[in-house]
């Protein structure tokens, strides 16, 4: 499989909240694998029994990268690839992906939010990661500072892509093929079902953390009836054993799906905060 990359231009304000630019991630339409949607592609807006407002789209037939970049003059040089939540179902885009595409485009970073095919009753690779890399300079950042931030879901998806690095699917085609898949940080929020099946002491098999894991943040309440605050723990004192920076956040109340938004739980109102100091103690908020 080759991934290519079509540029759309997107006439868009640099400060507006809608994306920079979008890469098509495949040249195929539509994209291989016998991929099948029930429907067009559609963006639900919030509904009025959301606790947090949630935009939810469904129906994605062709995965593309939505880039959020700064000004040039702005840019730290570094990258990150955001994969929303969902259970593969829906995308929270909005929450957990373009909101927090702005918060890092404001501290000067290149951010781009995944919105692969779904639903999908598969897990999702993030084939665009090395994408990201292998164009860095049409970017303007740096190769080796390319991160990868998953929430709930996604998070799933980035903790096993970035555990796996090494595993090729399919033989190198051309120069993105043959580009690193491992991220030069990783970052979850709530990260969902990342424990073995019907266990509270295992995590699931596609996880190797070792000590060539990349350097990690999580955040997670403790409250969170969905994405257990058991896989957390069990990822970190994985990281730990292995050797790897890594640094975890668990909240006495928070719940599931907070995002950046603030309210009156605990989780919300801190761990941007804790993410920001993260990424400085790493040197990620300098050129």
């Amino acid at each position: 499989m080759k991934i290519a990359l079509l540029l759309l231009a997107l006439v868009v304000s640099a400060v507006s909240a809608e994306p920079s630019r979008a890469w098509k991630l495949w040249t195929e339409t539509p994209p291989p694998g016998g991929f099948t949607v029930p429907g067009p592609e559609t963006v639900t807006e919030p509904k009025p029994t959301d606790k947090l407002p949630i935009l939810r789209i469904t129906n994605i037939a062709e995965p593309r990268l939505e880039f959020y970049e700064p000004a040039a003059g702005k840019k730290n040089g570094a990258a990150v690839v955001i994969v929303p939540g969902g259970g593969f179902g829906i995308l929270a885009s909005g929450h957990e992906g373009s909101e927090l595409a702005e918060w890092f485009r404001e501290r000067g970073f290149v951010a781009g939010v995944l919105q692969h095919r779904c639903p999908t009753n598969k897990l999702p690779k993030p084939w665009e990661f090395p994408a990201v890399r292998a164009k860095a300079a049409e970017l303007g950042v740096k190769p080796d500072r390319v991160g990868l931030f998953g929430f709930s879901a996604g998070g799933q998806v980035a903790l096993i892509a970035a555990t796996n690095d090494t595993q090729r699917l399919y033989p190198a085609a051309d120069e993105i093929d043959r580009t690193s898949c491992r991220p030069d940080f990783l970052m979850l929020c709530y990260p969902w079902k990342i424990l073995a099946d019907n266990s509270l002491t295992e995590l699931k098999p596609e996880i190797h953390i070792g000590a060539g894991t990349p350097p990690t943040f999580i955040a997670q309440a403790n409250d969170d009836p969905g994405s257990l605050a058991e896989g957390s723990t069990l990822a970190f004192l994985a990281l730990r054993k292995g050797k790897v920076p890594a640094e975890l956040h668990i909240y006495s109340t928070g719940g599931h799906g907070f995002g950046l938004r603030p309210n009156a739980t605990q989780a919300p109102g801190d761990w941007p905060g804790r993410a920001e100091l993260w990424l400085q103690a790493r040197g990620l908020l300098v050129k």
